[in-house]
């Protein structure tokens, strides 16, 4: 028995010191899945530029159809992924900006066409009697919906009807979404049991703030009846982030793999760069009757006219804008985002960001916007690789502006981040709503210092500026170089199985970091600083960052606020590059 147990005893310790070996080796032995995405070459559609009409469907069959917008309104086909393009045909005279359609499984192609006849300003749209007549919890709509045959040669329009007996029957002046629940943009979902799932947004009695809710049909989308809540938003979840809260509005939805259901939706409301938030996230366990808590999108995707789109390969893709026009995947269901492929950065009012995307064929999609050249479309194919290993050895070197190492500069490995939030003011121009001054450029991402306490792996460079990290993660980061008499530098990355060296070479300058706080000392987040003319945010403990060169300034223009959250004042001063790093900008006031 003795002899038995001591046996036990020694073949337990040898397999716990063999786990421990393999645990011990490094990760990168490991494989992982990538994506390939490859974005082909883009078909002009139409010269115009600053437009919001543009929109996109896909039928069972593969065949895709564009939309877009200037008279006569066209619209032109393709069968093969979205490479080549027939004709233009005449589309719906009822077609207009921001039109959701789904993809019928029986045959087909449903697609909303418009609330109203014609476009009008936003200031009169709010104040306007509402489009559609309503009775007895019934909408009536103006508007109508069509219905297209497979390969989208004929089609039948046909006015609808909504019963959402808790919606506002009269226009709310006084809020940014004032109107009982439209449909706009998004997926429309053919269930297993035939019905169709429509997300819509607006108003129900006593909101002030928008909501996001599903409608169902069981007629192939001429009669509507309310289904469900996703979100209401009668107060800011996120009040540390900067921008104007609008509530949930504009969603698109989609069926994920596992039997869940996603739903993506804007927050913002401005259409000024300053005033950006990210989109929210949402998931269903019970085909759509609750929803979780929604949370901010993971990396922050700015800001706008989401649309979501499940690969048969299980990959989600998301097609977003403002700034910009960008496509966003996810192989986690989309608690994550990662490998995106941007069409444009270009800010409002250069182009809009309310675009469009529909699936072309397995794994492929086809995305319509804009990217300063005129409307057009995109073919993008998505396929999953596995690799091996899953990390790789990223370094490259830090060099002045002769090419010269610099010894001992920190490199910072930070994690991924996407939104676009520091910017050039023009000195003298507004932007067009004569509210803030224009941007110049598009904005940027913005510059974080290097922070020990944050805890991301942090590097110095050596006798020939090099640097190096060991067994990294393969995705997408930022890496932040900073160094004594320098600007700080960074930069978005992507480590693939081949990480390709990372060279930074820095100007002359410094790192200039201090905090906003209230006047109570508390930390003021979100908050807009502006810097000679450079807008930047406070983070969420309070701090700004600003990588300045030489020349370096004098004196420092310094002008401070927060909007939309809490009564603070403002600070204006002229202040020397020490005396900003000293001490806390006080914002009188408090949350």
């Amino acid at each position: 028995m003795q002899r038995n147990c001591r046996v036990a005893i020694l073949f337990s310790i040898v397999v716990w010191i063999v786990g421990f070996v393999c645990a011990s080796k490094p990760a990168a032995a490991k494989e992982t899945e990538v994506l390939k995405i490859t974005v082909g070459k883009p078909t002009l559609l139409d010269p115009l530029n600053y437009q919001n009409a543009a929109s996109i469907s896909g039928s069972r069959t593969g065949v895709v159809a564009a939309f877009y917008p200037t008279p006569p309104k066209h619209y032109r086909t393709s069968s093969d992924g979205g490479v080549t393009w027939g004709p233009p045909m005449n589309s719906p005279r009822q077609l207009g900006g921001g039109t959701s359609s789904g993809t019928l499984r029986d045959g087909g192609v449903i697609k909303y066409l418009t609330t109203a006849d014609e476009t009008i300003g936003e200031a009169e749209e709010r104040v306007r009697p509402m489009v559609g007549k309503y009775k007895d919890g019934w909408f009536i709509l103006h508007s109508t919906f069509a219905w297209f045959n497979d390969d989208f040669t004929s089609y039948e329009v046909a006015p609808i009807q909504v019963y959402m007996p808790d919606a506002v029957t009269t226009k709310q002046k006084h809020i940014s979404v004032s109107s009982w629940p439209i449909f706009e943009r998004g997926n429309i979902l053919h269930l297993a049991n035939g019905d169709l799932l429509a997300p819509m947004y607006g108003l129900f009695k006593g909101d002030t703030r928008s909501r996001v809710v599903l409608s169902v049909s069981s007629d192939r989308g001429h009669k509507w009846r309310y289904y469900a809540t996703v979100a209401t938003g009668a107060t800011d979840p996120n009040p540390e982030l900067p921008g104007q809260y609008n509530g949930p509005c504009e969603p698109s939805i989609e069926l994920l793999p596992n039997g869940q259901m996603i739903s993506v939706f804007r927050t913002q409301y401005s259409h000024y760069s300053g005033e950006y938030r990210p989109m929210s996230v949402s998931w269903s366990d019970d085909h759509g009757r609750t929803w979780t808590t929604p949370i901010p999108t993971r990396p922050h995707l700015m800001a706008i006219a989401p649309k979501l789109i499940v690969l048969e390969n299980g990959v989600v893709a998301v097609e977003y804008g403002r700034p910009g026009f960008h496509v966003a995947f996810s192989i986690d269901n989309g608690h994550t985002w990662q490998d995106r492929v941007s069409l444009s950065h270009l800010p409002e009012p250069n182009i809009t960001g309310q675009f469009d995307m529909a699936r072309a064929g397995p794994n492929k999609l086809v995305a319509i916007g804009n990217d300063g050249g005129g409307t057009k479309v995109w073919p993008i194919e998505v396929q999953r690789v596995t690799v091996s290993p899953a990390h790789a050895n990223l370094e490259g070197r830090v060099l002045d502006q002769q090419s010269n190492p610099i010894v001992g500069a920190k490199v910072e490995l930070g994690p991924n981040r996407y939104a676009a939030e520091d910017w050039l003011e023009h000195p003298t121009e507004l932007d067009p709503w004569k509210a803030t001054p224009l941007t110049i450029g598009s904005p940027v991402l913005g510059y974080r210092s290097i922070n020990k306490g944050k805890g991301y792996p942090t590097v110095q460079t050596d006798a020939q500026g090099t640097y190096r990290f060991d067994s990294v993660k393969l995705g997408e980061y930022v890496l932040t170089v900073e160094a004594e008499s320098y600007a700080p530098q960074h930069r978005h990355i992507k480590v693939g199985p081949e990480a390709k060296p990372q060279v930074f070479q820095l100007k002359a300058g410094r790192r200039v970091r201090s905090r906003v706080v209230d006047s109570t000392g508390r930390p003021v987040p979100g908050a807009c600083v502006v810097l000679n003319g450079w807008h930047i945010h406070t983070d969420r403990d309070g701090f700004f960052h600003w990588s300045v060169e030489d020349p370096l300034p004098a004196q420092v223009e310094v002008n401070v606020y927060r909007r939309y959250a809490g009564h603070y004042g403002t600070f204006k001063k002229t202040l020397s590059l020490s005396s900003i790093e000293r001490q806390p900008i006080i914002l009188s006031g408090k949350r």
